[in-house]
């Protein structure tokens, strides 16, 4: 599936593509994938300021797993290269060519990683990805989920809507971003 995105044809396919950072590899999500990722998503502190805080539990993270299974743009599994373990998960979804925009989300990883710079680390790889195709990048968060709020922000993104009571609307243009990260 390609669209057109000013003179040049973007296929969508690009942000179905393995990422490496220094520290983490993120590979095309498997349905082999999924005992390892609910080894890191059955804690259920991950999930307490979401709006599903329930989703620790495995008939709920089967669910979620599938929908990365069946994203349109593919689902990533975030591993540390050190030990060769899953600690996450994040993709890509909505992408719109004719708004050149897409959204980054679903996105957890282990808490010993909480704190560091890994957040950090894996959206800059997943936004110089999206930057090269769009212009901006949404984030969708529950409203109450002040951890993903924070990370966001210092990442230049800025609140712009609520669509619902349990999503919260945050952008980055590409143009924040640049400037946010002195070029990184």
């Amino acid at each position: 599936m390609s669209a057109e995105t000013g003179s040049c044809t973007v296929d969508s396919s690009v942000f179905r593509l393995p990422l490496q950072t220094q520290h983490f590899s993120l590979e095309p999500l498997k349905a082999s994938d999924f005992d390892a990722l609910y080894a890191v998503a059955s804690d259920s502190l991950l999930w307490e300021q979401h709006p599903e805080a329930d989703r620790w539990k495995r008939s709920k993270f089967q669910h979620f797993f599938q929908g990365g299974l069946t994203n349109d743009l593919g689902c990533f599994v975030i591993t540390e290269k050190q030990s060769g373990r899953a600690v996450g998960s994040s993709r890509f979804y909505g992408y719109e060519a004719a708004n050149t925009c897409i959204r980054i989300g679903y996105t957890f990883i282990a808490r010993d990683f909480w704190g560091t710079s890994a957040n950090r680390e894996l959206k800059e790889a997943m936004l110089l990805r999206a930057f090269k195709v769009t212009d901006r990048v949404f984030f969708d968060i529950g409203p109450h989920n002040f951890r993903s709020i924070a990370a966001v922000k210092k990442l230049g993104a800025v609140f712009s809507h609520n669509e619902s009571d349990s999503k919260a609307v945050f952008v980055l243009s590409q143009q924040q971003w640049f400037n946010t990260s002195s070029g990184c």
